[in-house]
């Protein structure tokens, strides 16, 4: 059978690390979870947006490593739960997940929701034009898009597991 990759993408506060969890939590101790936040550069390799660092833009992260780790687990009888904002942006990693699900809530509610780096001028800046430019666009290679505006977190994970 062999690894199964579930990938969660979509902007920061949609609730992807809370699904990640929730998934695990009914799949069990098979299942490993990965976070995109775990492949960031850091210092001096992060390129700048209005002077400021940009986290979130495709170049943030090290995709070579991500792609690596990924087919170093593809031969084992798992569940790798993968979960970052710009998951599905690039096309070797995204094509590695048997399942791509995208959730989305309305800018408010997002940066509401966001746990990380609350500076206001960053959100303004920063994290809204890149949502706009680089995570939206990724929705369309979702198998499943959720919004977690209109559905709870537990009934995300029950969608997903009727697609599964």
């Amino acid at each position: 059978m062999g690894t199964l990759f579930i990938g969660i993408a979509g902007g920061s506060g949609a609730g992807k690390t809370a699904l990640a969890k929730e998934l695990k939590k009914h799949f069990g101790r098979t299942t490993r979870v990965l976070h995109l936040d775990e492949y960031q550069k850091f210092g001096e390799k992060l390129p700048k947006f209005h002077g400021m660092k940009n986290w979130d833009c495709p170049e943030a992260i090290k995709w070579n490593k991500l792609y690596q780790d990924l087919v170093s687990l593809k031969r084992k009888e798992e569940i790798v739960i993968v979960e970052g904002y710009l998951l599905f942006w690039q096309p070797a990693v995204r094509r590695l997940f048997n399942k791509r699900i995208y959730l989305e809530a309305g800018e408010e509610t997002r940066i509401k929701r966001r746990t990380k780096f609350k500076n206001p001028r960053y959100v303004e800046r920063v994290l809204l034009p890149m949502h706009e430019k680089y995570i939206e666009p990724t929705k369309k290679f979702a198998n499943l898009v959720l919004n977690t505006e209109r559905y709870s977190i537990k009934q995300c994970a029950k969608k997903i597991f009727q697609t599964i």
